[in-house]
């Protein structure tokens, strides 16, 4: 079986899991015990109470404003339309959930140069959706005001699939994203830049289980530091035989140190690749764990 059928037996097999995940998405935060807002961008009202199916919000905006910090808020979206964006996240404990009726995703697309998201809170779920962000702009963006421990997730969501963007999810050179959990997303070749692009730090985050196809630059770039963190069953299609496309740590994540790097693969279609797929810039090895990481099928250390 080659290489690039079984990238598209994959990818199948994920989207078809999708709806499952989600619906449990739902169920697990709807169980938090906060309120539950629903928001529809095409019939929905701001004027509504949202707190129904039949009376849904407008905005995603005006969701969060009614959200209360810390209290465990649920805002399920139907549909979009009507955002202005950025969305700023200001609202610990919130869950952010896309189930769009009869499609796998709510798409959000930005119109302008700008993030979907920024992320100014702790403790912050989004899941269900598609994005496209700006040309120099994540879709996810975190922002200084993030405490130290983030406790952020992200899961069942696509960057760069069908729409563009310059990075998936990015933590800016002044951002904290510790102890944030990246899950189960789909990163695609209309990035320009990375999937994942940590300048400062998400120390003990982990990101696992994602697809990385053909992204332009760097499925995972960890600039910044990464400590106690896990890269942990990741996929990578690569778009060329590049050093260091599926994961690349500076010298500094390295001397953070103490990363656990397990069982990610890597391969370059239906080409043997001959690069190594992750880099550690430094040059050194010693700060992080490396084990069982494939490329075209056989284990291999890090350049």
């Amino acid at each position: 079986m080659g290489a690039g059928f079984r990238w598209v037996k994959f990818i199948y097999a994920w989207c078809k899991a999708f709806s499952t995940q989600i619906l449990g998405a739902i169920k697990a935060s709807v169980m938090g015990g906060g309120t539950t807002y629903f928001v529809e961008g095409n019939t929905g009202l701001d004027t509504n109470n949202g707190l129904t199916r039949e009376a849904p919000l407008l905005t995603i905006a005006h969701a969060l404003d009614l959200c209360v910090a810390g209290n465990d808020d649920t805002i399920i979206v139907l549909d979009h339309y009507q955002e202005t964006f950025p969305i700023t996240v200001s609202k610990a404990k919130v869950h952010i959930i896309g189930v769009n009726v009869g499609q796998p995703m709510v798409w959000l697309t930005a119109a302008l140069d700008t993030a979907i998201f920024e992320i100014e809170a702790d403790n912050v779920e989004i899941a269900g959706f598609e994005f496209g962000a700006g040309a120099t702009h994540a879709a996810i963006e975190f922002t200084d005001l993030v405490t130290e421990r983030g406790y952020g997730r992200i899961h069942d969501c696509a960057f760069g699939w069908m729409q563009a963007g310059q990075d998936g999810i990015r933590v800016p050179a002044t951002a904290d994203a510790a102890e944030t959990i990246i899950e189960k997303c789909f990163f695609g070749n209309n990035l320009t830049r990375d999937g994942i692009r940590i300048e400062h730090n998400m120390t003990r985050g982990i990101i696992q289980n994602n697809i990385f196809r053909s992204v332009t630059g760097v499925g995972i770039n960890v600039l910044g530091q990464m400590a106690l963190g896990i890269l942990k069953g990741n996929k990578f299609k690569l778009p060329a035989n590049n050093a260091g496309g599926a994961i690349t740590l500076s010298a500094a994540a390295d001397v953070a140190g103490e990363i656990y790097i397990v069982d990610n693969d890597a391969n370059f279609g239906n080409t043997t690749m001959v690069a190594i797929p992750w880099v550690v810039t430094g040059g050194s090895t010693i700060g992080c764990t490396w084990d069982n990481n494939r490329r075209d099928g056989a284990v291999v250390s890090p350049a």
